[in-house]
């Protein structure tokens, strides 16, 4: 599809602040895994365990969260600004209860993580980590019900100036507590479980002041009352806030999936997965912030009933997620070493990693290609088929050839990861497809 420049220049004023703010959490996480990594492969390692578990399970709250953008987006195209308030209102106390949700199962899940054969060095060290962040679910998961609304509005600003705001707090307090600077004693891994859940608790704050002291926005804060909470609201955005939390789920189920099988070939095969997954989460990041640029504009233009224009932007949105991911694949092929080497001495885990970065520039491209065109899908309402799609790719399809090129061919560590990549590459195909024929059953008003 051929198109103006005025497109690929309207998603990227859109994305960018979304960019910087999803960007800053993946550096806040690379720079968790660069300090932790100093302390040697079985602290880090430790950090992919937790992370791999925890990121898995809260997914299913980033998900319900998202939900609310396009519910916004639709009601303020339109003008109706009392109806944006009652959705965020419900949104805001969905938000709550799952994140207190996911903060309980979280906890109580980890005694069954030793019977998943993961290195025993590593569980020793676990838990401190994985409690804090555990509990810091709750304070982000709150921020996001700030974050989605705003979005939704078209305000990506104020989220990304938080996003960055916290992030910066969040290395200075990983320095201070894990090497104990400042008259602090060295908490180790301990430290950036600390300075994660103190970072989180000062997003919401952050936002809750931004947006009283915003005429703009703080008229939908007057609107909220007793009366603006509604079963029939909450259900709706959970009906569409459920499949986008499966869709999410299970890609990173297939991850967690991988990271466990991961921990079979030791401890320093966890170690190069955390450098991998961290460095990739980074370029994925930029592209789920294209993906959410696409669920604004065509949000706002599926409302106003105008499909070519949902289309090109839908559009506009891939053609710029792959060149992302392509600068970042080659970024990945010619630097590898050197971008392991940032996260630890340790030459095995440097060299695992690098064999592993050879894998992930075959399938960067598709993941751009399957988040963005996600991001679309979601604009126009359309969530419950792609997650069948969802299902086959990650799971059906990436976890089993995960595990036959990694275990059984006995490619080891990159094997993995080369399963995952058909996963995404099937993906990549179904839901370009899927937002190819939906745009064009749905008629122009």
């Amino acid at each position: 599809m051929i198109l103006s420049n005025n497109y690929y220049l309207t998603n990227i004023r859109i994305a960018t602040p979304i960019i910087f703010s999803f960007a800053g959490q993946s550096l806040v996480q690379i720079i968790d895994s660069i300090m932790v990594g100093r302390l040697g492969a079985q602290p880090l390692a430790a950090v992919s365990l937790s992370t791999a578990i925890i990121t898995n399970v809260m997914m299913f709250g980033i998900g319900i969260s998202i939900a609310l953008t396009p519910f916004i987006g639709d009601a303020w195209s339109k003008g109706k600004h009392k109806i944006a308030s009652d959705y965020f209102t419900n949104s805001f106390i969905i938000n709550i209860v799952s994140g207190t949700i996911i903060s309980i199962a979280l906890i109580s899940l980890f005694p069954f993580i030793n019977y998943l054969n993961q290195p025993q060095e590593v569980l020793d060290i676990t838990y401190n980590y994985y409690l804090l962040v555990s509990i810091s679910i709750v304070p982000f998961m709150t921020f996001l019900a700030f974050k989605q609304f705003l979005e939704g509005v078209g305000n990506t600003k104020i989220s990304m100036i938080i996003t960055l705001l916290a992030n910066a707090f969040n290395v200075v307090l990983n320095y201070i507590l894990i090497y104990g600077k400042l008259g602090f004693s060295p908490m180790g891994i301990d430290g950036a479980g600390v300075a994660t859940l103190i970072s989180r608790i000062t997003m919401p704050l952050l936002f809750y002041f931004a947006i009283t002291k915003h005429s703009k926005y703080k008229k939908y804060l007057y609107f909220i009352q007793l009366k603006s909470i509604s079963i029939k609201k909450q259900l709706e955005l959970i009906k569409i806030g459920l499949p986008i939390s499966g869709q999410m789920l299970l890609e990173f189920t297939s991850l967690s999936v991988i990271t466990l099988m991961m921990g079979w070939f030791g401890a320093k095969a966890l170690a190069a997965n955390q450098i991998i997954q961290t460095t990739i989460g980074f370029s994925f990041m930029i592209s789920n912030g294209v993906a959410a640029a696409a669920t604004i504009l065509v949000s706002h233009q599926f409302g106003l009933g105008k499909i070519e224009e949902v289309k090109k932007n839908g559009f506009a949105a891939i053609h710029i997620s792959v060149i992302i991911m392509a600068i970042a694949s080659i970024i990945f092929l010619f630097f590898g070493t050197e971008i392991a080497s940032i996260f630890t001495s340790d030459k095995e885990v440097i060299l695992i990693a690098k064999n592993i970065f050879l894998v992930v520039v075959f399938f960067e491209i598709f993941d751009g290609i399957q988040v963005t065109t996600l991001g679309a899908l979601r604009g126009i309402k359309d969530v419950n088929i792609v997650s069948f799609y969802a299902f086959t790719c990650y799971i059906l399809i990436a976890i089993p050839f995960a595990y036959f090129l990694g275990v059984k061919l006995s490619f080891n560590e990159a094997g993995l990861f080369a399963g995952f990549g058909i996963g995404l590459l099937c993906a990549s195909i179904l839901f370009t497809k899927r937002f190819v024929l939906k745009t064009g059953k749905i008629k122009e008003k």
